[in-house]
């Protein structure tokens, strides 16, 4: 979801002295500083898009806070899109082409289905994806990583928080690099938004003790397109089951990442319930089973598209070396991005240990020194049972093996 800000808005909360400065005095901003301020924006967030060149109008519209930040992309030649990557986004828009290159996305595919697709993930993390959706999925993951030795009683509060972050975070560079292809005239992207919906159908089966064939009602689930009559009617439903007394102190993140807490199960309890009783425009009930969103992705007529992003983005040295051995080029694009995501997720979740920690010991201090001895208990919260991994040192050490199991690995 994107955050809607006016320009003096942002610049007062990201804007250094020089752009607020600037401004104050002229009212909006220049040319070179608007572009210089956006570049600011882009290392911070992983989506950034604005409705005007500078101006006082000018309405900025950004995503998620990006965990550390981006390389800056500053324009000049040989910037580093394209080239084999050294910072793993940049691997993206070379994987997605070389894709549809040769296989097209006519049929509505969510994203976690693209990811697999495209090789971004394997199929043991895409199947563990589905645990965002279902507590049984992902107790079955927890189950299989106990016998496989990845994880222990105590880490597999571990097991959702890898499977969240990093399906969250590949998802939104992936649909930021989509936005770029598609602004690039190198891809078509279409959205849509799927339902599952329940339906008795008739299903022949034999009868071995008549020995003859007969035919039963049995409950089927079938994927559907919604009309924008429905999703606008699944819209106003949410919007009112949180605006719900009983749910209005639960954020957006409550509802979607702490599955287990009582009133965010409660909560998806009611709105299941609610989902289920949505009707179309002729007021038939569509027994609604879960709504999400997929894409369908077509080359642009013209020219090979990697050539074109290549030479986009001026990179003689990956233009040559592209012409040079095409497939060769792809393998190692593909090792080298997997290598460089492996390195940078596993310096993310130092980050988040070593900060753990680091509040720990300021806390110890205030303490006059006291240390609490940290203890996970059953009752814990995922969030504080990570927590307390983090203050132990144990957190790494899970994610690193969670990484390898689920991690693409060239050895």
């Amino acid at each position: 979801m994107l955050t809607e800000f006016s320009q003096a808005e942002i610049v007062e909360l990201e804007g250094d002295e020089v752009v607020k400065k600037h401004l104050d005095k002229n009212g909006r901003l220049m040319t070179n500083i608007f572009k210089r301020f956006l570049r600011d924006l882009e290392q911070r967030f992983i989506e950034v898009n604005v409705d005007g060149k500078g101006g006082k109008n000018t309405r900025y519209f950004v995503g998620e806070r990006r965990e550390c930040l981006a390389e800056r992309n500053d324009k000049r030649r040989f910037n580093g899109e394209g080239q084999l990557p050294k910072n793993y986004e940049q691997g993206f828009p070379i994987m997605i082409l070389e894709y549809l290159i040769r296989s097209s996305v006519s049929e509505p595919k969510t994203t976690n289905s693209l990811l697999k697709d495209m090789g971004f993930i394997t199929d043991d993390l895409f199947e563990a994806s589905k645990s965002k959706y279902s507590q049984n999925v992902l107790n079955s993951q927890i189950a299989q990583l106990k016998v496989d030795d990845i994880i222990e009683n105590n880490t597999e509060s571990v097991v959702y928080d890898y499977i969240d972050r990093e399906i969250n975070r590949l998802t939104q560079h992936f649909m930021g690099y989509i936005q770029k292809l598609e602004g690039a005239k190198l891809i078509i992207h279409n959205k849509h938004t799927m339902g599952i919906i329940s339906v008795v159908e008739p299903i022949d089966i034999y009868d071995k003790f008549s020995g003859r064939m007969k035919t039963i009602l049995e409950e089927q689930e079938r994927y559907i397109e919604l009309s924008s009559f429905v999703i606008e009617k699944v819209a106003k439903m949410r919007r009112d089951l949180q605006n719900n007394p009983k749910y209005k102190h639960l954020t957006s993140k409550d509802i979607y990442r702490y599955r287990n807490k009582k009133d965010v199960k409660e909560y998806w309890e009611e709105h299941d319930i609610l989902l289920y009783q949505i009707t179309d425009e002729n007021s038939i009930q569509l027994k609604l089973l879960r709504t999400f969103e997929a894409h369908t992705l077509y080359l642009q007529a013209g020219d090979n598209p990697i050539k074109r992003w290549l030479e986009k983005k001026q990179n003689r040295g990956a233009i040559d070396l592209y012409n040079s051995d095409e497939l060769q080029y792809y393998i190692v694009n593909r090792e080298q991005f997997h290598k460089a995501r492996e390195k940078y997720v596993i310096k993310l979740a130092n980050d988040r240990q070593d900060n753990a920690q680091k509040e720990n010991t300021k806390l110890s201090g205030e303490l006059g020194g006291k240390q609490k001895k940290v203890e996970i208990n059953v009752d814990d919260t995922e969030w504080v049972k990570n927590k307390k991994l983090m203050f132990l040192g144990l957190y790494v050490e899970a994610y690193e093996k969670l990484q390898e199991y689920y991690g693409h690995t060239f050895k």
